[in-house]
């Protein structure tokens, strides 16, 4: 697949051994221009993961979960690219409570925690992108096969069977 000149930004490359790794790796190899997202401590393992890469992107700085976070984003891609192509929601997270087998115990705050992060940010992230997205231009958000039993996803379960369910 020809990708050259196609500009993808990538959210949630953690680690090498990712899904969101190896799309970044794939798009790159098929000639796309990619820039990460990261924010935080876990930041530093996403420039590390970065520069696994074929060719090291830029690596911004993005909580989905922080409003004040999308403008400066938003602005970066204008001064950059001018526009995306694409981009990736490879972002989930729920706090331990909400995992592990203890659903009927899980706090609500812990489970709107993992909502929101997992699925709710998929909605903010495309809307603040809109604006840049060219024609033609995708927005993946990736998920779990939501069709099997995941025991210990608890929380995660719900989360991202909601994204699932939105996004077709």
């Amino acid at each position: 697949m020809d990708l050259a000149g196609k500009r993808v930004l990538v959210t949630g490359v953690i680690t090498k051994d990712s899904i969101a790794f190896a799309t970044a790796e794939q798009l790159q190899r098929c000639g796309a221009e990619i820039v990460l997202t990261g924010f935080g401590r876990a930041r530093r393992l996403t420039e590390r993961a970065a520069a696994k890469l074929p060719r090291t992107p830029e690596v911004l700085e993005l909580d989905v979960n922080e409003p004040e976070h999308y403008a400066p984003l938003v602005g970066k891609l204008r001064e950059w690219w001018g526009g995306v192509d694409g981009v990736l929601h490879a972002v989930a997270y729920a706090p331990e409570d909400a995992l592990g087998g203890n659903f009927l115990n899980t706090p609500p705050e812990s489970a709107v925690t993992a909502f929101q992060t997992s699925a709710v940010s998929l909605k903010q992230l495309g809307a603040a992108l809109l604006p840049l997205m060219e024609p033609g231009g995708s927005i993946v958000g990736l998920d779990f096969d939501a069709t099997v039993a995941w025991p210990i996803y608890d929380w995660m379960g719900v989360a991202k069977a909601a994204l699932e369910s939105t996004s077709r």
